[in-house]
């Protein structure tokens, strides 16, 4: 199946509990929208650290990098890293980034077509390219979870999972990727955390998640 084929690529302080209780409101400067191209917005912690376009540029060039020198499949189209965030204070416990590519590798009706089976072969894929991935310098993948499918903003999201450990510490984090085909871009969202500080970040991820429009 071609979502199989084209994306098997792909590697790539306590809050106070009042931070999650109630509506929205004027009042409420906790989370900021932030408006990125594409009509895509998100919100985010107001306090945490937007990374700057050269350092976004640079995550790129390193990405890109990897993938060569390991001999993966990279994206056949054009991706741009449009918002890169980590959580304060250093060292940062959790990390969101926004990219979009274009074309999409997939569309939604392949996604709506994808079989249980599908899904786990294409998980598979995913752990072959990051075995391949580590031996150059990539993440280490402790454990692959399974890929599934879920719906946002009535489209339908390929949600990939894993755990990888710290590149500059040995503890483990938690890694999703939301990846959504619409029309002729695909939107890439990756939230990550400590593992050990999950109660923490979970929340607050699972707010920027739903925050996205586009």
């Amino acid at each position: 199946m071609r979502i199989i084929a084209t994306c098997k690529f792909l590697v790539p302080t306590l809050m106070l509990a009042s931070l999650f209780v109630g509506s929205a409101s004027a009042q409420d400067t906790s989370f900021r929208r932030v408006q990125l191209v594409h009509d895509i917005s998100i919100e985010i912690p107001s306090h945490w650290k937007v990374l700057s376009q050269e350092t976004r540029q640079n995550l790129v060039a390193v990405g890109k990098e990897t993938l060569k020198n390991a001999d993966v499949e990279g994206p056949s189209g054009k991706k741009i890293k449009l918002l890169a965030v980590n959580a304060t204070p250093d060292p940062t416990g959790a990390m969101i980034s926004v990219s979009v590519c274009s074309p999409p590798e997939y569309t939604q009706d392949e996604l709506a077509a994808a079989t249980p089976a599908d899904l786990k072969e294409f998980g598979l894929e995913f752990h072959n390219a990051f075995k391949k991935l580590e031996k150059s310098g990539g993440p280490k993948i402790t454990e692959m979870q399974p890929v599934r499918i879920e719906m946002l903003n009535k489209y339908r999201v390929l949600v990939v999972p894993y755990v990888r450990v710290g590149v500059n510490e040995p503890v483990t984090w938690q890694v999703t990727q939301y990846r959504i085909p619409v029309s002729d871009r695909l939107i890439e969202i990756i939230l990550s955390h400590r593992q050990s500080d999950a109660n923490v970040w979970q929340p607050i991820l699972e707010r920027v998640k739903s925050s996205l429009q586009f």
